[in-house]
């Protein structure tokens, strides 16, 4: 299932040469948007038409626009969404981060919590969120259940390619369908692009929290509000 809020790779080459053509055939509403970027003498190629593209979405260029797509996240089905954030660190450190209760409040919430399966955690949070932990596997993955069957699930990656090893933060928000298909408004309130975004922040709170510093600006769109919401369809 795409995300409700994002577009993909593929669907926003689609998108560019859409707007190329239509600028070709005529299209006013295309000859607009391709003027709002470029003066009226010029004669847009595929580039031009993916950089109009990328500044309505609110990016500076069509490569921060094709960089920022993929660590959106997506969804397996109407109650499952996925992220997931590379880490320039050891797997060890990056179990410490998720694995200890004083270093998940760090850059989390506060809770507390053994990290041993069936243990039973508390975030501090409004209103409090409680639960048991369903999967607690040592430099692996942890999970974070409710009573109501949703969870909270981070995972240590492996990533393939670079000769220094190093390792993502998977991360499996799963909510009950029920929950989903009952919220008010379906699916897209369930999931508003407030959700979805604050995963990013929380992640940009990780890398802070392991590195000191945050993601490079030039890949994080410029416009107002929050990220997943600059990238509706």
């Amino acid at each position: 299932m795409a995300s409700p809020h994002g577009p993909n790779i593929d669907n926003l080459r689609k998108q560019a040469k859409a707007l190329l053509r239509g600028w070709q055939q005529g299209d006013s509403r295309a000859h607009e948007r391709v003027a709002a970027s470029f003066a009226a003498a010029h004669r847009p190629g595929l580039q031009s038409a993916q950089f109009v593209l990328a500044r309505e979405y609110g990016f500076r260029s069509w490569t921060a626009l094709l960089e920022f797509v993929p660590r959106m996240g997506h969804f397996d089905d109407i109650a499952t969404f996925r992220i997931a954030r590379e880490f320039d660190v050891s797997r060890e450190r990056l179990w410490q981060a998720i694995s200890d209760p004083d270093e998940v409040g760090a850059w989390f919430l506060p809770v507390s919590f053994e990290p041993t399966v069936g243990a039973p955690y508390a975030f501090r949070s409004e209103p409090p969120m409680t639960g048991t932990l369903g999967e607690c596997h040592a430099e692996h993955a942890i999970r974070f259940d409710s009573a109501d069957g949703a969870f909270w699930r981070f995972a240590i990656e492996p990533m393939e390619g670079p000769a220094t090893p190093c390792f993502c933060i998977a991360v499996e928000d799963r909510m009950t369908r029920e929950s989903v298909e009952q919220f008010p408004g379906g699916a897209t309130k369930a999931w508003n692009p407030g959700v979805t975004a604050g995963w990013h922040q929380i992640l940009d709170a990780l890398e802070q929290h392991l590195t000191g510093h945050s993601r490079r600006q030039s890949t994080i769109p410029f416009c107002a509000g929050s990220t997943t919401g600059c990238l509706r369809n």
